[in-house]
């Protein structure tokens, strides 16, 4: 398995992989307006994507965006669109592409990175390496 940031020559399959995490989540798919969004997002640097790849075809991906936080007074980064295909789930490749994530954010400079969850995830994200509780985490959104 290779673990790699992700590459936009690949964005049909990030987008494959992406409306099925949608899907898994609950949540509609992404419409074309919304892909341009990212497409854009990614080609400007506001959200990075990592990717887990076997023989060319990605098999898992997760995001990163970078926010300036005054808990650490330096660059953090949150964690999101975490989605293993199903047929590669229990193969370690969710440890090994947070793995990733996390050393490429530490030879950034990167210094913490937050993630939110659904109860039934806590645990999993706890044995990824995501251990320090910051509260609760709560959303405002100018859609409702």
């Amino acid at each position: 398995m290779n673990y790699e940031k992700f590459s936009l020559s690949d964005f049909p399959q990030l987008i494959e992989l992406e409306q099925k995490y949608k899907i898994s989540i609950g949540e509609p798919k992404l419409d074309d307006s919304q892909i341009a969004v990212l497409k854009d997002a990614i080609q400007s640097g506001r959200i990075e994507f990592f990717v887990a790849k076997e023989h060319g075809k990605i098999v898992a991906i997760c995001s990163v965006s970078l926010v300036f936080s005054t808990f650490v007074c330096r660059l953090s980064g949150i964690f999101e669109d975490f989605y293993i295909a199903d047929e590669y789930r229990r193969k370690g490749i969710a440890r090994g592409l947070t793995q990733y994530v996390f050393e490429y954010l530490k030879s950034r400079g990167i210094s913490s990175l937050w993630v939110g969850c659904a109860d039934v995830d806590l645990e999993m994200y706890k044995s990824l390496g995501f251990t320090i509780p910051l509260g609760n985490l709560l959303t405002w959104s100018a859609d409702e």
